[in-house]
């Protein structure tokens, strides 16, 4: 395609980016490009937020990147380098998963590094990421799929334990039970609800986690 950002000096690196693991493939596939490529974009994530966040401390800033640099993150801007058109054109035409758009925009900034170093990977990343993507990133501290495991995660990272979940009580008829739990993390407790114990927990973990956002705000962007 004409219109990507970098042009490669080796394209064979370019064609090994694309290039999907599949059985009886006889060329390398795209895996270990994979592997480096998710470390470069760390490393540019990383270098971005530190001089865009300069009163962030390390847990706030490891949270904005796990947000900016997950697999649901590459999923959405994989089409900023249009990395289902370029996998169709180098595989004719199969029609590709997501690990697959993931694995391959990981690849092509492995595959930039090695060919151009940082000056390979800049075009890139400029397309990739925009201004805004850096901006409002209040809301990445928190997991909605999975509240315990990000209040887990938490725990680890900050506070070095884990979150303490009690059952405060279980009420109405036996057949349509309604449960209250509390949780516990550092010194932040809240209380959540819902038809099971498992619902209450992840509710309480919820709100506990919007209480910690509240409490510690991501700062502002610095111009």
């Amino acid at each position: 395609m004409s219109d990507f950002p970098y042009t490669f000096k080796d394209v064979a690196l370019k064609r090994r980016a694309l290039t999907v693991p599949a059985p009886n493939r006889r060329e390398p596939d795209n895996q270990r490009l994979e592997f480096l490529g998710d470390a470069v974009l760390q490393l540019l994530v990383s270098e971005r937020l530190y001089a865009l966040y300069p009163n962030a401390d390390e847990g706030v800033l490891t949270d904005m990147r796990l947000h900016l640099v997950s697999g649901k993150a590459l999923l959405e801007r994989a089409d900023r380098l249009k990395v289902g058109e370029l996998l169709t054109e180098h595989n004719l035409g199969v029609a590709w998963p997501k690990k697959a758009l993931v694995d391959a925009t990981e690849a092509l900034f492995g595959a930039a590094w090695l060919d151009g170093g940082m000056d390979g990977v800049r075009p890139l990343f400029d397309t990739f990421f925009r201004a805004e993507d850096f901006q409002n990133l209040n809301h990445c501290t928190g997991d909605s799929d999975n509240p315990k495991g990000e209040l887990q995660r938490l725990g680890q990272r900050q506070f070095h334990e884990e979150p303490k979940y009690t059952l405060l009580a279980m009420e109405g008829p036996s057949h349509a039970p309604w449960f209250r739990c509390s949780v516990m993390l550092g010194s932040e407790t809240a209380e959540g609800s819902g038809p099971s114990r498992k619902a209450a927990e992840a509710d309480a973990a919820r709100r506990l986690l919007e209480r910690h956002a509240a409490i510690n705000p991501i700062p502002h962007p610095h111009p």
